[in-house]
């Protein structure tokens, strides 16, 4: 069996959904390794082991990281996504072009407008279907808390007994266990290395870095989890 933790980032018109699909191995590893580098962190700056590995503040040196210096804030995000790649795991990304996905509903007179946070989800479920029919297993999806997380259950629940809306990899998820389960983000190292991919993943389709540096540093970051080999079916819609 597949464990999935899945969180978001948007910006503009970009809406991205980051899935990190590990079995309880992979799971084991990867929180290990993220938890010594916070203690190491912790050792070193003074903040506490416990700090959430959340991209944002890392990046934008706020928060619990806002005494951090910036190499050591650079050297967290390489470190997390060595230890991502270096298990046997899949990697989903996917976004939504806010703008073309409605100019595109209302050119084809769509019956119901979907918004892109709905999209986006159900194109991380039909590939986590997908990851988990070519395993032959099946997956449990985990995602970050959020308010609406009642409505992604329903939603999952109707892809189930209905399938998933259109004819592009329609599918009933029958590889995705029980429902949707939703988890405070700071208590999930998992989600957390979720919410750290969703985060550069936006940012490299959303950013041009006036800094040479960040530059480079955001293509060694993208160019670790391309060159893995890990990356499932990377896009976005329509």
């Amino acid at each position: 069996m597949l464990l999935c933790f899945v969180d978001e980032s948007d910006q503009g018109d970009f809406h991205g959904f980051a899935g990190l699909m590990a079995d309880e191995h992979a799971t084991k590893a990867i929180t290990d390794s993220l938890n010594r580098t916070m203690r190491q962190v912790a050792v070193d700056w003074g903040i506490p082991a416990t700090t959430e590995l959340h991209g944002h503040p890392i990046f934008h040196n706020k928060e619990d990281w806002k005494h951090v210096p910036t190499r050591v804030r650079v050297g967290v995000f390489h470190k997390v996504f060595e230890a991502i790649v270096a298990e046997d795991v899949v990697i989903l990304l996917r976004w939504v072009h806010v703008t073309r996905l409605a100019e595109r509903q209302a050119r084809n007179f769509y019956p119901v407008n979907f918004p892109p946070e709905q999209v986006c989800f159900q194109h991380i479920l039909q590939r986590a279907q997908q990851v988990s029919a070519t395993r032959d297993t099946y997956t449990l999806i985990i995602a970050d808390d959020r308010h609406d997380r009642d409505r992604h259950r329903e939603r999952f629940a109707t892809y189930q007994t209905e399938g998933t809306p259109g004819v592009y990899m329609q599918t009933n998820l029958d590889r995705l266990l029980d429902t949707v389960h939703f988890a405070p983000s700071h208590m999930s190292r998992m989600l957390q290395a979720a919410d750290m991919l969703a985060f550069i993943y936006r940012r490299v389709h959303t950013v041009t870095e006036s800094d040479p540096r960040a530059s480079r540093e955001m293509a060694k970051l993208w160019n670790t989890l391309v060159d893995s080999g890990r990356v499932h079916n990377e896009g976005n819609w329509p």
